[in-house]
């Protein structure tokens, strides 16, 4: 199946970069990803479009705020999304977390088969995570949705920065401890997709 591994103008530097390593990256999803359950069936356009594509908006974002230099954190990261194209494009320290051994040992091949040196999967408890960690970055595509977030992090706020992908529909409620804001971007030509932007007050 061919697909087309194109990305909007906001992120074309990324993809200059990086194609090899991206490419190969979807090669891993679409065929190793698939059969060890890691993503459910997708065509290769999909997994282009809303893993490969989608993932990098995250890290836009994170060079738009200025927290290159901020360890990050993709919980529930499931077959690295979106934490492996962050890491393939800053370059630096991104550790996976999940809490299933089989998922940390396929991503532990996937990151020498790329040659990833700053790039670390670990079978950990998100959730203590989200609630000892400070001054870091955290990555979520599907592991909670922005409202349970806050509930959790509340419990034991820390100055961080959460980067939860939303929908439209799902706009972030105010919350006195926290900034929110959703960031809209293209994924290809037509379609828009959603990040919220959670930062504690």
């Amino acid at each position: 199946m061919t697909y087309n591994p194109q990305i909007p103008a906001w992120g074309e530097q990324y993809l200059e970069k990086n194609k090899e390593k991206l490419v190969k990256y979807h090669e891993w999803l679409s065929i190793t990803g698939i059969k060890t359950g890691l993503i459910s069936p997708k065509t290769d356009q999909y997994i282009w479009d809303e893993i490969i594509v989608h993932s990098l908006y995250f890290y836009k974002i994170i060079e738009d705020l200025g927290l290159k230099k901020a360890n990050i954190f993709d919980i529930g990261t499931g077959g690295g999304i979106p934490g492996i194209p962050i890491s393939i494009v800053s370059k630096k320290k991104v550790t996976l977390i999940d809490n299933k051994k089989s998922r940390i040992f396929e991503l532990d091949r996937l990151i020498k088969i790329l040659e990833m040196q700053e790039l670390f999967a670990e079978e950990r408890n998100a959730i203590e995570i989200l609630n000892h960690e400070e001054n870091v970055v955290f990555t979520l595509r599907c592991y909670l949705s922005t409202s349970n977030l806050i509930k959790e992090v509340t419990k034991t706020l820390k100055k961080n920065t959460y980067l939860v992908s939303s929908n439209e529909k799902n706009k972030p409620k105010i919350n006195e401890k926290f900034h929110v804001k959703q960031e809209k971007f293209l994924i290809n030509n037509n379609d828009y997709r959603f990040i919220d932007v959670i930062t504690s007050m």
